[in-house]
């Protein structure tokens, strides 16, 4: 008797620890094919497939209240359909096998929406504000000893803004300012994680007799990429990924950006150790200008396509602008795409559209993986399967950022990273997710 009833306590326990590790998988696969927030467009029906047997709770939570305890329970199904007619917004509980509670999935409706498809290569110039700290050194000082006034006081990713309360106008200018300050205390008021605060240091002198801090500063950045799209009324995306700091890998404050038009004068591929990149002249002309950068973000640069009212040369650029729509660039409306919802994406063949020897095309890919999940800018893993494609780049190189990913004819999403050992393997990111913080 006591023997039976071990072998049936370990059976239950057996059976429990089974059913709790099915519910840990399925929830994560939930969490995995389903995004915490869905966009639906107004009278059109989505698609909704879970791939699970679920019961689907679905109630309006918009503005007007009379319809708010509006509740519809589907039957237990592995996928269904919804129609937004009436409400702004909506929540939908989902429960496997219509019993145990699996996530909660906030819906919005939204207004179709279309876009003109870029492409274009892109010259794109940054300004931090004040200067950017990267690091800190020793520097050997005038009595031969090894010093470092900004130790333990300066941190790389510090922002410092003002010298003596005096706001700083970059990099020549922070430098000069410590070069005259015959060894004076300082007064540097610093961003640091978003916080303004006030720090003293006194400059040493280095054995050629200058004035130093022991500090490695940038003011601003540029490079190549792609832009993804225009807006009728022009704005602009580019490069699906914000622009970081090469050195502290961080994304870098914007205080002004121009985006201008570039001639890529080469393709140089990958060596298996290094991403590839295109090449080519950054023109800071005024004839070159096309707009100004307005946001830096993990999803891409934002902004406006202007006419340009200043160009300065030397380490200042165009920045001073009026926003006119006539800027835009040359896309036409044969490249005027809607753009696609998450949910619309799929796995399987696509292209992507890019311009880097001079004229655009398309280029086939094939879309192995999506992360509905994952709110950053590597929702889409790719594999480039255009023979064409292949032969001029090897994949994917370092510039190609931005390039817009097309599917069933409407835009899903953009190219934002290569892996480096596999040229043709990369990533991209939701289109969804790039217009959101647009």
């Amino acid at each position: 008797m006591d023997r039976a009833g071990k072998i049936y306590r370990y059976m239950l326990f057996s059976i429990l620890l089974l059913s709790l590790l099915l519910i840990g998988f399925l929830g994560y696969r939930i969490k995995k094919m389903i995004p915490d927030q869905i966009l639906l467009r107004k009278g059109q029906t989505e698609e909704l497939n879970i791939g699970i047997p679920v019961s689907a709770a679905v109630q309006t939570t918009g503005t007007d209240r009379s319809k708010e305890n509006a509740r519809i329970t589907t039957p237990v199904v592995s996928a269904f359909h919804m129609t937004s007619d009436t409400g702004t917004s909506y929540e939908m509980q989902l429960r496997f096998l219509g019993i145990i509670p699996l996530k909660t999935v906030q819906m919005q409706t939204v207004a179709e929406q279309e876009v003109f498809v870029s492409g274009k290569p892109i010259g794109i110039y940054l300004k931090t504000p004040g200067v950017l700290v990267i690091d800190t050194g020793m520097f050997t000082g005038s009595s031969g000893e090894s010093v470092c006034p900004a130790e333990g006081i300066l941190q790389s990713g510090d922002y410092v803004m003002q010298i003596n309360h005096t706001d700083l106008e970059g990099k020549k200018d922070f430098v000069n300012r410590i070069k005259n300050s015959n060894g004076e205390q300082m007064i540097l008021t610093i961003q640091r994680n978003g916080e303004m605060s006030e720090v003293r240091l006194t400059p040493l002198q280095c054995e050629e007799g200058v004035y130093k801090i022991g500090v490695w500063v940038r003011d601003s950045a540029q490079g190549i990429g792609t832009m993804t799209y225009e807006t009728a009324d022009g704005h602009f995306g580019a490069l699906g990924h914000g622009i970081a700091d090469a050195d502290i890998g961080e994304l870098l404050a914007l205080s002004k950006g121009s985006v201008y038009d570039t001639c890529i004068l080469a393709v140089h591929t990958s060596d298996g150790t290094k991403p590839g990149e295109l090449t080519g002249i950054l023109s800071f002309d005024e004839e070159d200008y096309l707009g100004r950068i307005e946001e830096n973000t993990e999803a891409g640069i934002y902004g406006s396509f202007c006419k340009p009212s200043k160009a300065d040369s030397g380490d200042e650029v165009i920045i001073e602008t009026s926003l006119d729509t006539s800027g835009k660039s040359d896309v036409t409306e044969s490249m005027k795409y809607p753009i696609a919802l998450k949910q619309e994406v799929q796995e399987g063949a696509a292209q992507i559209y890019t311009s880097f020897d001079g004229t655009g095309a398309f280029y086939d890919i094939e879309i192995t993986q999506l992360r509905y999940e994952d709110d950053g800018n590597q929702n889409i893993t790719l594999t480039v399967t255009d023979s064409v494609l292949l032969a001029k780049t090897g994949g994917i190189v370092q510039g190609m950022s931005g390039s817009p990913i097309l599917q069933n004819g409407k835009i899903v999403g953009a190219v934002t990273h290569v892996l480096v050992r596999q040229p043709e393997k990369g990533y991209g990111i939701f289109i969804e997710n790039m217009m959101e913080r647009n």
